[in-house]
């Protein structure tokens, strides 16, 4: 019939099927509106017109062809079928035309002179899903799939489904959601309040899935979030800290879940998160006081327990969420560097005490417990015990702290204060574990941070082979035989935090008697190590050296482990057995300070008695003849093993200087390098390279400035401009 001669009859064809569907989807319509149930009629109706119109469509592939060569049987959304005559039905092909009369006849006759009763049903049935969850979803799926299916050989497929159903839709959702969003928040706590509101976008997601188009999955959701959640996410931020103070993460990991679908959601329960873990942190030093610093193990297991504790619940209830875990960070951050809570315990140095604690020899058998009761000491005595084989894990620990400090420089400047200390009187509980920690320093904050302290293990080594070579030298000098036996120790000046410059002013002003029995040994070494090292000077540091000493006056004899001004005090008592404190003091030549720390710990322990009170000038100190002991070894405090509030302090003002001189030196390296910078892009370059040391003050550095530019190594060049000086 399309290619009848002499005239085909193709627009005869084209027209009688149209005309039969024309009749036959009006005729449907009727049929469906007969129906009390138009959603279930309309969407049989619909599937088998929408299977039959593409049989028709197959039948008539050639007269498809004629009728729009340019279009294929199936047309894509983008592509407008051309019209190719006019008259009542616009040329198209057969599937197309069906659809087209589908909409006119079916759809939009239901729209415009039926009320819309279709999607009025079709949004009843979705609210009776909402409240009850017992309709049938592909009928629902089928008359909204429909919406695009009728209009896809259009150029704007989805314009019916969006004006017909998509708006509709959310404004139904937005009605519904807020209502009920409502009723929960009065009636319900916020606990259930999340719970429903979980259910429900799970329930919503679902339902999308099976009922919408792909394309309006997000915005439908999106108008869910706004009703249920956002507009009452300030009362889930108000009770977040009570969930995270009555430990109810079930319901933190609801609120996380919630809040993480809105924009920026999580930012004010963060720093909720961040103040409540800080708030903890600073509560427990706070409680632990003055006692931080003389028991600084208490100290970093309890911030290592609240550490691990909410980490693990970043991991269990905020699924690993790296802002939570950052917000941990910097309230841990804020707990170490912060010397406002309690500015009897400060972080870095508490760490290097705990440090200190932990690789001093036999540390486990001390007994380090707040516990009043005998039976919950005991347990604690043998828990210390338990856990020395486990020091090198607890400082690999503390590493997790110390990765926290921001003024690493203080860590450093007291960490090796008492590694010196260690080492020099070998309280080491394994040189292995010193070599780790330092290790672990070494990765953390470079080398340079750690090259002191390696070499202060080098001058300890290097120390043994000298004190072998010199008792050789000694043997191979006749008449050279020693009174003494001792070792001796040459540290480099440098490396070792020891004070040199304030002892040479104290030896400069008090002329300290050394024994006679100490002078020969002391003259042989100078001239052994002047042979050997020429051009070096030893400075001695008489306040470090210790010794045994054996009293041989009783019946029993005890050898007490003194340090040297200790055993000077003693030596004088071969002469007299009562001396005053002023005759002590003038014949040793010690400072008085030096003389009454000396003092008390032999009269603590009774090897001497003072008559009358407290120590003073006039006080007379007698040699216990009487005294007694169930130990023959009797090691006594070495004032200087003591870390004292002097020392302390004296430890400050060395970071301070290290500081400036620090500053000083990048500041010259920075110009050297750029010539000339503004003052803020100085400032901003040495805040950058001494971020990895410490935290300067602005103060600081234009102190450092002033300074440098009053020795002219740098110059002004205008107002706010700074240029090198060669």
């Amino acid at each position: 019939m399309c290619n009848a001669i002499p005239r085909p009859f193709t627009d005869k064809l084209f027209n009688g099927i149209a005309e039969y569907i024309d009749k036959h989807t009006t005729h449907v319509c009727q049929a469906i509106l007969a129906h009390d149930d138009i959603v279930t009629a309309y969407a049989k109706a619909f599937e088998q017109f929408e299977m039959a119109a593409d049989d028709v469509s197959r039948t008539c592939y050639y007269l498809n062809r004629i009728i729009a060569p340019k279009n294929s049987t199936r047309m894509g959304p983008d592509h407008r079928p051309s019209a190719m005559s006019t008259g009542k039905y616009r040329k198209q092909n057969v599937e197309s035309l069906a659809m087209s009369l589908w909409k006119t006849n079916v759809l939009f006759y239901i729209r415009d002179r039926c009320q819309n009763r279709l999607f009025y049903q079709v949004f009843e049935r979705i609210r009776r899903d909402r409240d009850q969850g017992d309709t049938l979803h592909t009928t629902i799926k089928t008359v909204i799939t429909s919406l695009v299916n009728a209009n896809t050989f259009t150029e704007q497929p989805l314009q019916i489904y969006i004006e017909e159903f998509e708006r509709p839709y959310l404004v139904h959702t937005k009605r519904y959601y807020e209502a009920e969003a409502a009723q929960e928040i009065a009636s319900g706590s916020i606990s259930q309040f999340m719970n429903k509101a979980s259910q429900r976008l799970s329930q919503e997601i679902m339902r999308n899935n099976q009922y919408c188009h792909s394309t309006s999955h997000t915005r439908i959701v999106r108008e869910f979030e706004a009703q249920y959640i956002a507009a009452y996410q300030h009362r889930i931020i108000d009770e977040f800290e009570n969930m995270l103070h009555n430990e109810r993460f079930d319901d933190c990991t609801l609120a996380y879940n919630l809040l993480n679908r809105l924009p920026d959601g999580l930012k004010p329960v963060l720093s909720v998160y961040q103040d409540y873990v800080r708030d903890l942190g600073k509560d427990i030093i706070s409680k632990l006081g003055n006692s931080a610093m003389k028991n600084p193990r208490m100290y970093v297991d309890q911030l290592l327990d609240l550490h691990n504790k909410y980490y693990h619940i970043n991991q269990q209830v905020f699924s690993s969420d790296p802002l939570f875990t950052a917000a941990v960070d910097k309230a841990f951050r804020t707990v170490i560097n912060g010397a406002i809570v309690n500015s009897s315990s400060d972080g870095p140095e508490t760490l290097a005490r705990y440090c200190d604690m932990m690789m001093k020899k036999n540390v486990g058998k001390k007994e380090i417990t707040t516990t009043t009761a005998e039976g919950r000491k005991k347990g604690a005595v043998r828990k210390m015990e338990m856990d020395e084989g486990d020091a090198e894990e607890r400082l690999m620990r503390m590493i997790t702290l110390f990765k926290y400090v921001d003024d690493k420089d203080i860590f450093q400047k007291f960490y090796s204060r008492m590694l010196a200390k260690r080492l020099i009187y070998n309280t080491l509980s394994s040189e292995e574990l010193e070599a780790n920690m330092i290790s672990r320093l070494k990765e953390i904050c470079g080398v340079e941070y750690t090259s002191k302290l390696n070499k202060m293990f080098t001058d300890v080594s290097l120390s043994s082979d000298l004190n072998a070579n010199f008792k050789d030298y000694v043997k191979s000098q006749p008449g050279s035989k020693l009174k003494v036996n001792f070792d001796i120790l040459v540290l480099t000046a440098g490396a070792w935090p020891l004070n040199q410059k304030d002892d040479q002013k104290t030896l400069q002003s008090q002329k300290i008697q050394i024994p006679t029995e100490f002078e020969k040994g002391i003259t042989t070494f100078e001239s052994f190590y002047g042979k050997h090292h020429n051009g070096r000077r030893l400075l001695w540091q008489w306040n470090l050296a210790r010794g045994d000493l054996r009293m041989n006056h009783m019946d029993k004899n005890y050898e007490l482990q003194v340090g040297l001004y200790q055993m000077m005090v003693l030596l004088l008592f071969n002469k007299a057995t009562l001396l005053s404190v002023a005759e002590i003091t003038a014949e040793s030549g010690l400072p008085l300070a030096d003389v009454k720390r000396s003092l008390k710990p032999l009269i603590d322990i009774q090897v001497l008695l003072c008559a009358g009170g407290g120590l003073n000038d006039t006080s007379e100190i007698r040699l216990n003849d009487g005294f007694t002991s169930k130990r023959t070894k009797i090691k006594v405090t070495v004032a200087a093993q003591q870390e004292s509030q002097q020392e302390t302090q004296e430890t400050r003002k060395a970071v301070d200087e290290d500081r400036r001189m620090y500053i000083q030196a990048a500041i010259v390296r920075i110009m050297k390098s750029r010539q000339s910078l503004t003052h803020v892009q100085l400032i901003q370059e040495i805040l950058d390279q001494a971020n990895s040391r410490f935290a300067p003050s602005v103060i600081m550095i234009k102190k450092c400035i002033e300074q440098l530019l009053e020795k002219q190594f740098i110059a002004r060049h205008e107002r706010d401009t700074y240029v090198y000086v060669a």
